[in-house]
């Protein structure tokens, strides 16, 4: 069985970029960083140096940026279909849906205005980091779990 939960990560273009968006523009807190060519075979890109940037939410979420050097991406930044298959997307709860869009924006990321719904508990939409991945804003009218005690 699963020991643990220690982070997830997320491949970006650009980990400046990455990182001033979730840090500044999020309120994630920086932690470890390194490079080095060790993980290339891992990540079955074999030669490849890989940059990481991890951090952390000061809910113990943490999040792990990662790049390779000297390669570009294979796929374009572009806010994915929601039906794409292995598409993740990212789910924050937060007080001001509006203001936290406007920083999403601010620091490189999109708002995807027509995902704007009420689903009785909040109001929810989807925006997009500066790579296309989709981060979830909820604002909180009622009760709601986050999902913890539904079964499926």
């Amino acid at each position: 069985m699963i020991k643990s939960f220690p982070h997830f990560g997320i491949y970006v273009a650009d980990i400046a970029l990455a990182t001033r968006f979730y840090v500044d523009g999020l309120g994630f807190e920086p932690q470890e960083s390194g490079s080095s060519d060790a993980p290339g075979p891992l990540l079955e890109i074999p030669g490849a140096t890989v940059r990481t940037q991890f951090i952390r939410h000061e809910q113990g979420m943490r999040m792990e940026l990662w790049t390779v050097e000297n390669r570009v991406p294979a796929g374009v930044a572009d806010p994915r279909p929601a039906n794409l298959p292995g598409r993740v997307h990212l789910c924050f709860v937060v007080d001001d849906l509006e203001q936290v869009a406007a920083r999403i924006v601010e620091f490189g990321g999109s708002r995807l205005d027509a995902t704007l719904s009420d689903l009785g508990y909040g109001k929810l939409m989807f925006c997009a980091d500066p790579d296309g991945t989709r981060i979830e804003l909820v604002q909180m009218t009622s009760q709601w779990s986050g999902g913890a005690s539904e079964q499926g």
